[in-house]
């Protein structure tokens, strides 16, 4: 299953955020290519499917995870706005 480049840094910053699972662009891309085949119908309700996360991402922060690089690469755009989660400091 070929996977884009853009839905492979999105996909992992998506797992990053929602499970809380630190990954790199090769897990990313792992994790749309089974999306993309749920959407084919590849699976039934019974399938078992594994994904196995290949690398972390410590090695992307000045990519995947750099919202200059993201935009450099065109990677936001009106489909793909992510907003930055403000980080507020309590004395």
């Amino acid at each position: 299953m070929k996977v884009t480049d853009e839905e492979s840094a999105h996909t992992a910053r998506e797992i990053c955020r929602t499970e809380g699972l630190f990954v790199g662009y090769t897990s990313g891309a792992a994790m749309q290519a089974v999306r993309q085949f749920a959407e084919e119908g590849e699976f039934t309700k019974d399938s078992n499917v594994v994904v196995i996360f290949p690398d972390h991402g410590s090695r992307y922060m000045s990519k995947v995870y750099s919202d200059e690089w993201m935009g450099e690469q065109g990677f936001f755009d009106s489909v793909n706005i992510e907003e930055a989660q403000k980080i507020e400091i309590i004395k």
